[in-house]
């Protein structure tokens, strides 16, 4: 038999480790974005992180845009019991909860109608008396995220700074004398919130399961956790040979991951076009019939985060919506070392605003090319063609004419997203259409 019990034995728990680390890959997520951002400073939910300048490449964060302004803290309910938030008016934001799921829109779409309001979030279990004069949401998890993003006016970002800095965040019990709030600019800061392929993300995952209620997981998940020595009430502590393992499973992991994001035909937008968006019929929860799309939210959570009826719902007019492709005409994967053309018809079908953005596919965040904002937008003043079109140009080296070129990396795999704040009708019945990106020789 010789040592085939015990290669027996580490086959599989590298292999529950790799499942694990896709089941819980969104959960995760939330926790290495929460940490990502106490590590830069914003500790207390009084610290609240605002990109002043907009947000650049210099922040790692799962495809976070170059355009609106954002502003985000994390609420700990278990500190602070029952927890308000007074948002400004004229912000597209929302809560989510511990586990990334969607707690409450803030905005247009939210309780405030785009007014601002009071908010107050009661912890998991909560049963005491609730206060008249706020927006309640009740929260399945201790851990809370807040994020806002407000919008430039006149391609400035002062009005939403200033709106953002009438934030609010306090326990309910303090709100005669409420804390003081502290706004820390993010903006050309290095800031790491993605979530890793490596030993690190079992270590957030513990954290997470001791964090929050064991309920949140089902005992089927509980038992794959414990058998790779996550349990609640457990300090996490592998040996050397298990945590050799789950650093493996979490690099298979994350191969498998990506092969299911940047290889997947799911959510094809436009028949015969390689752009994907949310499938028709799925809803920001990712269940259907009882069942969670564990590969298809995986699809989405692996390079996105944060979620809402806002992006996924269609409101025309309101909210936003995206695409994505990984892939040009042609279906090749998009190169840092070769040159391509978009070619974007006239009329976006966007009340808002619109913008190309182009991300790294390893830490899927914006490309660090050089270019503080590796994009092209409705507020870069982008070059139109006579009949209304507009040409983006991608590729290492510049074209004759800059203005609408993103510069790429050889070496560097890259996808772009394309965003449509308050997209209209033509969106959504696609008479308006979005070209494929193009090889250029």
């Amino acid at each position: 038999m010789g040592d085939s019990a015990q290669r027996l034995r580490d086959l599989r728990t590298l292999n529950r480790g790799a499942e694990v680390y896709l089941a819980q890959m969104m959960r995760v997520s939330a926790t290495a974005w929460r940490e990502g951002m106490r590590a830069f400073g914003a500790v207390t939910p009084q610290q609240v992180v605002i990109w002043e300048n907009l947000m650049d490449a210099r922040t790692l964060l799962l495809t976070g845009n170059a355009e609106t302004v954002y502003a985000v803290t994390h609420l700990n309910l278990q500190s602070d019991g029952p927890t308000v938030v007074e948002a400004p008016p004229n912000m597209l934001g929302f809560l989510m909860d511990g586990l990334q799921r969607y707690l409450a829109d803030i905005g247009p779409l939210g309780k405030d109608q785009g007014k601002g309001g009071k908010y107050l979030i009661l912890p998991p279990g909560f049963r005491g008396d609730v206060p008249d004069g706020y927006f309640v949401v009740q929260s399945p998890t201790y851990s809370v995220n807040l994020s806002l993003r407000g919008f430039q006016v006149n391609a400035q970002t002062d009005q939403a700074v200033g709106l953002m800095k009438q934030i609010k965040v306090y326990p309910l019990a303090t709100a005669a004398a409420p804390p003081a709030m502290a706004f820390i600019n993010g903006s050309e800061r290095d800031i790491d919130t993605v979530f890793s392929d490596n030993f690190r993300y079992f270590e957030l995952l513990a954290m997470l399961v001791n964090e929050e209620p064991a309920e949140l997981f089902d005992p089927s998940e509980r038992a794959m956790m414990q058998s790779i020595g996550i349990e609640k009430g457990r300090p996490f502590q592998p040996d050397a040979r298990m945590k050799e393992l789950l650093s493996e499973a979490a690099r298979m992991g994350g191969a498998i991951a990506r092969e299911n994001a940047y290889a997947s035909d799911t959510g094809r937008y436009y028949p015969g076009r390689q752009w994907q968006g949310i499938p028709d019929g799925l809803t920001y929860t990712f269940v259907q019939g009882g069942i969670p799309q564990v590969d298809t939210r995986n699809w989405v959570y692996y390079m996105a985060l944060g979620n809402s009826p806002a992006i996924m719902a269609k409101n025309i007019g309101r909210g936003s919506q995206y695409l994505w492709t990984y892939r040009d005409a042609k279906g090749s994967y998009l190169d840092g070392g070769k040159t391509y053309r978009l070619h974007i018809p006239a009329g976006i079908p966007a009340k808002g605003f619109w913008s190309f953005v182009v991300y790294d596919s390893l830490s899927r965040s914006q490309l660090q090319n050089g270019q503080p904002f590796p994009g092209v937008s409705s507020y870069t003043k982008p070059l139109v063609n006579g009949d209304g079109s507009i040409d983006i140009d991608f590729g290492a080296k510049p074209p004759k004419e800059k203005r609408n070129w993103i510069k790429t990396v050889p070496g560097k795999g890259w996808f772009p997203f394309f965003r449509a704040y308050g997209p209209t009708e033509a969106y959504f019945d696609k008479t308006w259409q979005l070209e494929d990106i193009v090889p250029v020789r």
